[in-house]
């Protein structure tokens, strides 16, 4: 693989179609590279006027004094032909089209499409795009999206995606969030494709030491055997969790209408996803789950849980959940039922799963406190599903606590918890926010999170021989 660093790793770069008019996209993006800190040398490129946010703004790329590593175009792609031969006399290393109108628009868009991807070829210049919003890396405090983000949250997690939606509403969404924030460490928005694509990201974020967790949107794959083959190697250091929509044949057509991304058989691309590894989403909020679950929380071990809940109706439910994805409910040890049985009332036997609602008489904090930890240190506990039931009438201070030490004396056994409430909850949510403590809006998705979790930490050693599959 040719090195993209220069396309993720800009030392210099210029915009061209850089704007003054804040309404505009090329105003936003030089916006967005300038006040995230952006190191590099950066040179906007406008013939109409002399400075732009502060930064001197060139005629062309010719008339910058220094070197450029990477440009981004934001001119409709008519204009992009010539430019490249500006790109090619100033030894530029990396291009990030920005311009639609492309393969996704029909015939005459792929034609145009098949005629920059051979440009890029010839020229030697790695490229994302067409139709990207751009990309974001915190490593080199590059946020370079048409999307103006001033408050991008840094993490585990590199996010390649082939829809915009995901560097720009969904990110807009998370970055938002006061609570429950996911970071991203790099995200890049793919488009059509003409160059880099799901392989290369994929290959670099595996490489990359900053990344724990990789995550993927895709409408189509662009060289499915070389991405299936390096993802068969990937996944023994670091999970990769796969959003593919287009399951059906209403989703395909609408995929080839959005990205210009091809067909490929749900049924065969789904089975290859299980046989190499990859932990596959079914929608949007399972993707964004799995991606909060994976980067904030151990690995289980096993599969026996340990169920505290506060609602027997909700604990009923979640042992049904945890049968249907493969769990069992753990076999409490004799020690851990006479810890609990301290606190329970005295006509209310212990029991799996744990109720403690009744048992709120002998103190809000104690018994949230003794509970969660009793089967939290049980021997015979995998993991934990905590289900909380945020009310005023057990509401209490130290809930941070609580979790805190939950994590000190169990380091490397997940803790996931649902939330059912109103004011209480939002404020039991912002006591343990910044613990890596995952809260989950559903008992569904908690124990579907923790069943990606648990299927990964099997499988993830297992080496497959190379596909077969073109």
């Amino acid at each position: 693989m040719n090195d993209i660093s220069a396309l993720l790793e800009p030392r210099s770069l210029a915009v061209i179609g850089a704007s003054s008019k804040p309404e505009k996209s090329g105003h936003v993006l030089l916006k967005s590279i300038i006040v995230n800190n952006y190191q590099g040398k950066i040179y906007p490129i406008n013939p109409h006027t002399e400075e732009i946010l502060g930064h001197k703004a060139y005629k062309s790329i010719l008339d910058v004094p220094g070197d450029i590593d990477l440009v981004f175009f934001l001119l409709p792609g008519q204009y992009i032909g010539d430019l490249f031969d500006h790109c090619r006399q100033k030894n530029v290393k990396a291009a990030v089209i920005v311009a639609a109108g492309f393969s996704e628009i029909g015939a005459e868009g792929a034609e145009a499409e098949d005629k920059l991807r051979q440009l890029v070829q010839d020229s030697g210049i790695r490229c994302i795009g067409p139709n990207t919003i751009g990309f974001i890396n915190m490593q080199a405090n590059l946020v370079a999206s048409f999307v103006l983000f001033t408050n991008w949250q840094d993490g585990p997690i590199a996010l390649g995606a082939q829809s915009g939606i995901f560097g720009g509403a969904v990110a807009d969404e998370l970055m938002a969030r006061t609570v429950q924030r996911i970071g991203i460490c790099k995200s890049v928005a793919f488009g059509n494709k003409i160059d880099l694509d799901e392989t290369d990201f994929l290959e670099y974020a595996w490489k990359d030491p900053s990344t724990r967790v990789i995550a993927l949107h895709l409408e189509g794959l662009k060289r499915l055997r070389p991405f299936l083959s390096l993802a068969n190697r990937v996944k023994v250091d670091k999970p990769i969790i796969v959003l593919k929509p287009g399951r059906t044949d209403l989703g395909a057509r609408a995929s080839a209408s959005h990205t210009g991304s091809l067909a490929v058989d749900d049924e065969l691309l789904d089975h290859a996803f299980r046989q190499y590894g990859l932990v596959r989403a079914d929608d949007l909020s399972e993707f964004l789950d799995y991606m909060k679950a994976f980067s904030y929380q151990p690995l289980p071990p096993g599969n026996r849980i340990g169920l505290v809940t506060f609602s027997g109706a909700n604990g009923v439910m979640a042992s049904d959940e945890l049968r249907d994805h493969g769990f069992e409910l753990a076999n409490l040890t004799d020690s851990t039922l006479k810890r609990i049985r301290e606190f329970l009332p005295s006509w209310q036997p212990p029991s799996h799963p744990l109720d403690l609602w009744a048992a709120l008489e002998a103190g809000n904090r104690l018994v949230h406190e003794e509970g969660i930890l009793s089967v939290l240190n049980d021997e015979n506990t995998d993991a934990v599903l905590v289900i909380l039931l945020a009310l005023s009438n057990a509401d209490f201070d130290g809930m941070r606590e609580i979790y805190q030490t939950a994590r000190q004396q169990q380091p490397d056994k997940p803790i996931f918890t649902v939330m059912l409430g109103g004011e209480v909850k939002q404020k039991w949510l912002k006591d343990i926010d910044g613990l890596d403590m995952p809260v989950f809006e559903s008992t569904r998705l908690a124990i579907k999170s923790l069943q990606a979790m648990r299927w990964y930490s099997r499988i993830r050693e297992q080496i497959k021989p190379d596909p077969v599959i073109s």
